[in-house]
């Protein structure tokens, strides 16, 4: 029995039932377009949402009242960092002990209760003071240009010596190419490292400058303290502030020289 017949919508050829006509090659069954009903009702999907990207916020650099002659503003901020942060942990072991002597004093029958609580509340307003500035000290994490050589230095004398040790399992022109890009990036820093030594120096001298005219204020203060042009708060208010000031400016140096005399034996 043949297969029935059917006309093609595009030719008029009567073929067999199928897809395609066995003649034009089109479909033999137009195809029925969707229901627009049913497009209206299916809810469109939603687009996805996407996150703004979001800048880091910009780390707000600590404020200082000391100007470091001949010395970058950036690497000042960063030795005084440092400095300073060893300062305040020690004002804060100090606030410490101060707080937990008040407390014990509180304890006691014949305390002066109304002196001794504004007493602790002073202590703790300078407590959380003190330790917000830790907080924007040890935000600092940037490192002086020295130290950044010094640490490129190591890494390339380190892949250097692993190079050495599997020498033997590389290809000879590996081997020689490999050497010799490790061996023009420690020529490159090594002489990076020199000027980086002279620039360190050259701090050295400012730092030098900068704590002298610190001492020279610290003696004008006492000379108008002692003929009586200033008060006897204001003196010992300014004079603390001038020691911490020298203190911090000291410990910079201290790790400026420190670090000067590993460079200078690279």
């Amino acid at each position: 029995m043949s297969d029935p017949l059917i006309t093609c919508p595009s030719c008029g050829s009567e073929v067999p039932e199928g897809r395609f006509c066995k003649i034009c090659g089109k479909p033999l069954t137009a195809e029925v377009p969707p229901d627009s009903s049913d497009i209206e009702s299916r809810p469109e999907e939603a687009p996805t949402p996407t996150a703004p990207v979001q800048e880091p916020e910009p780390v707000a650099l600590p404020h200082f009242d000391i100007t470091i002659e001949d010395m970058e503003q950036q690497a000042a901020i960063v030795l005084l960092s440092r400095s300073e942060l060893k300062v305040v942990d020690l004002e804060l072991d100090s606030i410490i002990d101060r707080t937990k002597a008040t407390r014990q004093a509180l304890q006691l029958q014949q305390a002066d209760k109304q002196v001794l609580t504004m007493r602790a509340e002073e202590l703790r307003k300078e407590f959380e003071k003190t330790k917000n500035r830790r907080r924007e000290l040890a935000a600092v994490s940037s490192s002086l240009v020295l130290e950044k050589i010094l640490e490129a230095l190591d890494n390339d004398e380190a892949r250097l010596a692993k190079l050495e040790e599997i020498s033997g399992t590389l290809d000879k022109g590996v081997y020689k190419e490999q050497r010799a890009e490790i061996l023009h990036s420690i020529k490159e820093s090594r002489n990076n490292l020199k000027t980086a030594i002279k620039n360190a120096k050259t701090w050295l001298k400012g730092i030098k400058k900068t704590l002298k005219r610190l001492d020279k204020e610290v003696s004008r203060i006492e000379a108008r303290f002692k003929i009586g042009d200033i008060p006897r708060n204001s003196y010992d208010s300014s004079k603390t502030r001038l020691e911490r000031n020298i203190r911090i400016v000291e410990g910079g140096r201290e790790q400026l020289i420190s670090l000067l005399r590993i460079a200078e034996k690279r």
